[in-house]
């Protein structure tokens, strides 16, 4: 019987609600401001002056606001900010309008942070129909935002034919198409009436296209899990699973298999106190990041911060720069009546058996968010390897003379021993010993790891 142990924090589920918007979105919120700086325009070849203007645009925005850089010093010893004049140089080398841009993905890329980027033609493109679309546009937090999105469309044409010249993908409209390819999910019964196993490759939901692929496989999934209610052992595996939509595992796995009474764990009035919060979500203290969130969380004084728990684990650099936030209550009730219809629409198959779900290092954004949820709630054991781990409070800049759209993290999550979401994820409630040497080839990971999880099935049968 899938038994939901533990309950989840304020903190934690009002994450969830946002990460679902967060990662159908690719974006949470920001303020934009209608100045000159701003401006809608059309693209043109832009002059050395203009790509350094927009590279020290974008890296005093991130020194002050992007919250990963102690973390990335830690983990691979690289000062990203200590570059600076050797980015310059490497910015006044571009020849053109597209080495600009892929100059500023590849100076990004040396933070080691998924969801630090350019954002590229296909992906707005997929994030401007999101927007426009009534669901997201109900919600007050994104809407000084839209108009930032709406006022690049032009912009983003042009980046869209120069870039689509050299790479047919940049232009296209099946982004979601692009980066997960054509069979997402892969269902098979591994020992008769006793071992099922669902495999999902991406969380990502085509919106762009009326969500006609993921609907597909919403029932196709239910229709399995259907099949297999009575098994004793159902395995998912989400290894090398880089995220999406959390909408996907809420609305295609967990509330089939826990029905309304899994809603229950998910409101706010069975939720343990804040005292017990598994984490701390920390922002960093930049005006850019103040201005943009000051609608929806509550960021806490010198002295609220000094008197925190998590206080004296941090280090003197992270005292100087962060504080600690809290959600609105605002927000609360919009994620509550955001989460219940997920639950409230889909049929129960009345799933009794236990299950395992398989992450790795290639486990990551709305993916990580899934592990996160089972490790709190006790839906899923957990077996593999650790997943990558995430920041919070998603942010964007639009850059003054490129118009091009940078995204970025201004909240980090920390455990409550101090330890960094970003740096370790989520780790498994059972390590399983798989080789580095097949991380190339992940189709070969995942049998591996599908395997070691039914050997550890069949050990854990024996030994009752």
């Amino acid at each position: 019987m899938i038994l939901l142990g533990k309950k989840l924090s304020i903190s934690t589920i009002t994450l969830i609600f946002l990460l679902i918007l967060i990662f159908s979105t690719g974006f949470f919120t920001g303020i934009y401001t209608s100045n000159t700086l701003f401006a809608s325009k059309e693209l043109k070849d832009l002059t050395e002056k203009e790509k350094i203007e927009d590279f020290e645009y974008m890296y005093n925005i991130l020194k002050d606001n992007y919250a990963h850089f102690y973390e990335v010093k830690k983990m691979y010893g690289y000062d990203w900010l200590a570059h600076k004049e050797e980015f310059i140089e490497e910015i006044k080398n571009t020849r053109n309008n597209i080495e600009f841009y892929n100059k500023l993905n590849e100076i990004l890329r040396k933070l080691h942070d998924g969801h630090l980027y350019v954002a590229s033609p296909s992906y707005f493109n997929y994030l401007l129909k999101l927007i426009e679309g009534e669901e997201i546009r109900n919600f007050i937090e994104f809407k000084p935002f839209i108009k930032m999105f709406k006022d690049s469309k032009k912009n983003y044409e042009k980046w869209s034919e120069l870039l689509g010249s050299v790479n047919p993908s940049h232009n296209s409209s099946f982004f979601v198409q692009m980066r997960r390819g054509q069979k997402n999910i892969k269902t098979e019964i591994l020992e008769e009436d006793k071992i099922a196993y669902l495999r999902v490759n991406s969380f990502l939901i085509d919106k762009d296209q009326n969500s006609k692929n993921y609907r597909e496989e919403k029932k196709e999934i239910y229709n399995f899990l259907k099949t297999i209610k009575d098994y004793p052992y159902l395995i998912i595996d989400i290894s090398g699973n880089e995220g999406g939509s959390s909408e996907y595992w809420i609305d295609a796995i967990v509330a089939p298999l826990i029905g309304e009474r899994g809603l229950e764990y998910l409101k706010l009035e069975y939720l343990e106190n804040e005292d017990k919060n598994t984490y701390f979500y920390l922002s960093r203290k930049g005006n850019y990041t103040q201005k943009n969130f000051g609608r929806c969380v509550i960021f806490y004084d010198e002295d609220k911060f000094r008197e925190s728990p998590i206080y004296d684990k941090l280090s003197e650099e992270m005292k100087k720069d962060f504080t600690i936030y809290e959600f609105k209550e605002n927000l609360f009730k919009q994620e509550e009546k955001y989460i219940e219809k997920f639950f409230k629409s889909n049929e129960y198959v009345n799933f009794k058996g236990k299950i395992f779900l398989i992450i790795d290092r290639a486990t990551f954004s709305a993916a990580t968010e899934f592990a996160k949820f089972c490790k709190e709630t006790g839906f899923a054991t957990l077996v593999g390897r650790n997943t990558l781990g995430h920041g919070s409070l998603t942010s964007y800049m639009r850059l003054p003379n490129s118009g091009l759209i940078v995204r970025f993290e201004a909240g980090t999550i920390l455990n409550r021993d101090g330890g960094s979401f970003f740096i370790e994820g989520v780790k498994p409630d059972i390590e399983l010993d798989v080789p580095d040497t097949n991380a190339g080839y992940p189709e070969v990971r995942a049998e591996i790891l599908k395997q070691k999880t039914v050997e550890l099935i069949k050990s854990l049968g024996k030994e009752k």
